[in-house]
């Protein structure tokens, strides 16, 4: 979980000894760990590893009066947690550094887009800032320091939604992260064991921790796992090939759909819609193939699935349609309808019609499935892989018809997601 954001002003004040004091002023902390507050906080983070973040951003930096942005991920030497942070320093020199606390085991990738997303909201604040007095200022000073709070609150929300995953978005999530792509390619080709697939994942990004990478398929029931005991070597008595296996029994495809909650309800309660709907419809799912989308159209819509504001939004459109005027103000008090409204219509995930009154209907053009499919495709390649001579595309006999047994087993078995 993420434990708090912290954010802090460097400055440097001069002693009366005439020794310069460097020092982090607090501007805002929010905890989310009932355990920390402001008064009490060392045991998240004590400050030579403040001072070890500041200096991984400021490092190199050639110019005290150049306006930069910086970012740093790693993990804290004093206490057991890794941190994501931005630094930015303004025109005028002062610098400015949030923190965000998250647990050694967490998946912190999944969550770049919105921290991205604070940082530039963070860096207009930061600019404000620079040009505020706080002594002769003072309202104005407070009002921005409540806009750092704010943002800290909304992005501190929205990771804490994005921890708790329903299905849909599970899914979503394998194609949303490259290294989960890429288990999913391997995994189309042949068995793997699980020390060879870290030890690929690891060449694309070094210290990926496997388990988690791999809960997904587990919780979605795409993927098993299993001991191989291996073969003994006749020459020399060593044990090959022995280990733990991956095997995929059902692939994934990210899919648009017609909502058939929407085509009812418009069939039922508004035919003139309906008609108008149905045609849009029909033009695009004529020239829609679920397999010939591009990488990006798959993961801009898994983006906009692992967005919590955007998702909450997506879910009420699959149950109604609204007058653009008159849309529910529901979620978070940091929703924004128009950047949403934006983001699903550039998508095509949404449309809007106009009835014979001119009043303008936002609707759910298509919605999102994830299709699981048995993977055929498999059987041939195992067999292939099986009698491959290229030792690192070579499977053994036990592993083929463990393989083969796997996939005769899930055959029947139904998933829906």
């Amino acid at each position: 979980m993420i434990q708090a954001i912290l954010c802090y002003q460097f400055i440097i004040s001069f002693e009366e000894s005439g020794e310069i004091e460097p020092e982090f002023k607090p501007l805002k902390l929010i905890f989310n760990n009932p355990e920390f507050n402001e008064q009490r906080y060392s045991d998240l983070i004590v400050e030579n590893d403040i001072f070890g973040i500041f200096y991984q951003h400021t490092t190199g930096l050639l110019r005290s009066k150049d306006a930069i942005s910086t970012f740093y991920s790693g993990r804290l030497k004093e206490t057991p947690f890794q941190v994501v942070s931005f630094f930015r320093q303004e025109t005028d020199g002062s610098q400015f550094i949030t923190i965000l606390f998250f647990d050694i085991d967490d998946e912190i990738e999944r969550f770049e887009d919105l921290i991205l997303s604070m940082s530039k909201r963070l860096t207009k604040i930061f600019g404000d800032l620079k040009e505020i007095d706080p002594l002769r200022k003072l309202v104005l000073y407070d009002k921005a320091i409540s806009r750092v709070d704010n943002e800290l609150r909304y992005t501190l929300y929205q990771i804490d939604r994005l921890f708790q995953l329903d299905k849909l978005q599970k899914a979503a999530l394998l194609f949303y992260s490259d290294e989960r792509k890429k288990i999913l390619e391997i995994l189309r080709e042949r068995p793997i064991s699980k020390k060879e697939l870290k030890e690929i994942i690891d060449r694309e990004k070094a210290h990926t921790n496997i388990d988690i990478l791999l809960d997904t398929f587990l919780d979605l029931n795409l993927v098993r796992r299993d001991w191989i005991k291996g073969e003994k070597d006749k020459k020399t008595g060593i044990v090959k090939n022995q280990g733990e296996y991956l095997f995929l029994v059902k692939d994934i495809v990210l899919s648009r759909i017609p909502c058939e909650n929407i085509i009812n309800r418009l069939r039922e309660n508004r035919k003139d819609l309906y008609s108008l709907y149905k045609k849009e419809i029909a033009d695009f799912f004529s020239n829609y193939d679920p397999n010939k989308q591009t990488e990006e159209e798959v993961k801009n819509i898994a983006t906009i699935l692992l967005n919590p504001d955007v998702y909450d939004f997506f879910a009420l459109l699959r149950n109604s349609y609204y007058p653009i005027t008159k849309i529910p103000k529901i979620f978070s008090d940091w929703f924004k309808a128009e950047d949403i409204l934006a983001a699903l219509k550039e998508l095509k995930i949404i449309t809007t019609i106009k009835d014979k009154e001119d009043t303008e209907w936002l609707i759910l053009l298509t919605d999102i499935k994830p299709l699981v499919i048995f993977p055929e495709y498999l059987l041939p390649k195992i067999r292939e892989s099986f009698k491959a001579k290229d030792e690192d595309q070579q499977i053994t006999y036990e592993v083929a018809k463990k393989a083969l047994d796997l996939l005769e087993v899930s055959y029947p078995e139904k998933l829906e997601l």
